[in-house]
């Protein structure tokens, strides 16, 4: 699947020192014509995900794009640990059904399986 041209501007922002470039810098960077740009970077910013600033760039008038939220996709390994993934009750699983994640003990073990190994990991990075 290819990346949709939103994700290929969040891709170039995030790579950014400052989480930022120029709106013209963004269309050479993806080879798009302006007004296509333009008109992305504008429901982008209607959904509060970037900002647009007027700036003067060489002497002239142009428009910095700022990511106000980061952007980013979940890895599979990132949740993989919890036992929700696995665990035959998910369909009857929510708040005022049979089983809830409140009170399920296979969800708080392995929060705490998680967050003990994440607790290790962090130890041995402050070790070296």
């Amino acid at each position: 699947m290819s990346e949709s041209l939103e994700e290929k501007i969040f891709s170039l922002l995030q790579k950014s020192d400052d989480g930022s470039m120029s709106q013209s810098d963004l269309g050479k960077a993806l080879k798009m014509n302006s007004r296509e740009i333009a008109r992305t970077l504008s429901k982008l910013e209607k959904r509060g995900l970037i900002k647009r600033a007027q700036t003067k760039e060489k002497g002239r008038n142009a428009y910095r794009v700022t990511m106000l939220k980061m952007h980013q996709k979940i890895d599979l390994n990132d949740v993989i640990w919890c036992a929700c993934l696995t665990c035959p009750d998910l369909e009857r699983c929510g708040k005022g059904q049979p089983v809830s994640p409140e009170g399920c003990t296979k969800l708080t073990a392995s929060i705490k399986a998680e967050q003990s190994r994440l607790s290790v990991l962090g130890e041995g990075k402050h070790a070296q």
